[in-house]
């Protein structure tokens, strides 16, 4: 069984559509709605393969998320796909050292190529759980 692929953004449908696709393709997606809810998840122990981050969020947004999860050093090596409509989310990517970074409406396919780099797909026979 693979690590998840841990998905925050404030919008469910682009959670639900993202958790689908990664789902098809073999990942497991777990999802926060924001990035206080995602220090939550990882505290508690989850270790995904990788982060898929939204930047503009309510509450705690990605770019407070990507500085609490550098400070701690159990989760500063998890590596962060930035996925954004800020209009300057490339050079915002690159300030987080982020792996990888998309801009929004998101490319399935071009994101799927970006987690690959970082997480294998569940073999097809096996269970998730």
């Amino acid at each position: 069984m693979g690590h998840p692929v841990l998905v925050i953004d404030d919008h469910a449908d682009v959670v639900e559509a993202i958790g689908l696709y990664l789902k098809f393709h073999g990942h497991e997606a777990i999802t926060a709605t924001d990035g206080s809810q995602a220090l939550g998840l990882l505290r508690q122990g989850l270790r995904p393969c990788v982060i898929v981050l939204d930047l503009m969020m309510p509450g705690m947004d990605g770019f407070a998320f990507r500085a609490a999860q550098l400070a701690d050093t159990a989760l500063a090596e998890i590596p962060v796909i930035v996925c954004s409509a800020a209009y300057d989310a490339g050079p915002a990517a690159q300030r987080l050292h982020a792996a990888g970074f998309l801009s929004k409406p998101t490319q399935m396919g071009a994101l799927l190529q970006l987690i690959r780099r970082h997480c294998r797909p569940a073999p097809a026979n096996s269970s998730l759980g």
